[in-house]
């Protein structure tokens, strides 16, 4: 089956992975979004801007080092997706700097997306808790 998308990508994919139930296919793109897809037909559920799971403290600490956040966030994208095994719904994020973030969608809506694709956090810069619960693991300094 041949997948030929009728909008563009927002970018490039850096990493895919079907969910445990395998239904549902979460693609990482290079400029840090993730989408949703149905594992069906690979019709677009949900789109996740980064600004929804980065977190504001790594805005403080760029600013602090004088790196302009909108460059950095940029150059940050998930390098790897692992999914939970008896949670369909809930991913991990393994991130170009190292990072690591878990999210699944909030209380509110159990699932990734509806009849219309959606996009969560774009419209801001700070993240709705009602748009996705994000829980960022913090690494050790190398």
């Amino acid at each position: 089956m041949g997948w030929y998308p009728k909008d563009s990508l927002s970018a490039d994919i850096s990493s895919a992975i079907y969910s445990s139930d395998g239904l549902l296919v979460f693609t990482g793109f290079c400029d840090g979004a993730v989408g949703v897809f149905d594992a069906d037909s690979l019709r677009l559920r949900c789109r996740i801007a980064p600004s929804a799971y980065i977190s504001s403290s790594i805005s403080r600490k760029l600013t602090n080092l004088a790196i302009n956040y909108a460059a950095a966030v940029a150059t940050l994208f998930p390098v790897v997706i692992a999914t939970h095994p008896s949670e369909p719904y809930q991913i991990a994020l393994g991130m170009s700097d190292g990072a690591v973030h878990v999210i699944e969608p909030s209380d509110a809506e159990p699932k990734w997306g509806g009849s219309v694709p959606q996009e969560n956090g774009a419209s801001s810069s700070v993240p709705s808790s009602s748009a996705l619960n994000s829980q960022p693991s913090d690494t050790p300094s190398r």
